[in-house]
């Protein structure tokens, strides 16, 4: 926790001393196996990447977060927060849409592995 912490304190000072330096960077989407077809090392390379994906998504959430507490107060509009929770919500999405889409491929591993 006390690493997060310092994390996000280094992140809204960066955001603060360089603006345009702070834009958050959205993850790349990423390619499954075939459950069906993959094998186990591929299966586990997935969840790797997956795991990564969760990561990096985790950190563009933090980004967005420290983008809006770092916006000026006469920035700080309901239609920017609106924004804000957009993209953040946006983001979720994105990750459980992940999970779910890593989760049927387990499952089809699984079927194809008896």
């Amino acid at each position: 926790m006390q690493k997060f912490m310092m994390t996000a304190v280094l992140g809204v000072a960066f955001a603060l001393s360089n603006p345009a330096a702070a834009a958050c960077e959205y993850p790349a989407d990423v390619a499954l196996p075939d459950g069906a077809k993959a094998t186990e090392a591929e299966m586990n390379a997935a969840a790797a990447v997956v795991k990564k994906y969760i990561a990096d998504m985790d950190a563009y959430m933090a980004c967005l977060d420290a983008e809006q507490v770092a916006l000026p107060v006469e920035e700080q509009t309901p239609e920017a927060k609106a924004m804000h929770v957009k993209r953040h919500n946006a983001a979720v999405d994105a990750e459980e849409a992940i999970a779910a889409r890593f989760n049927d491929q387990v499952r089809a591993y699984k079927a194809a592995n008896k």
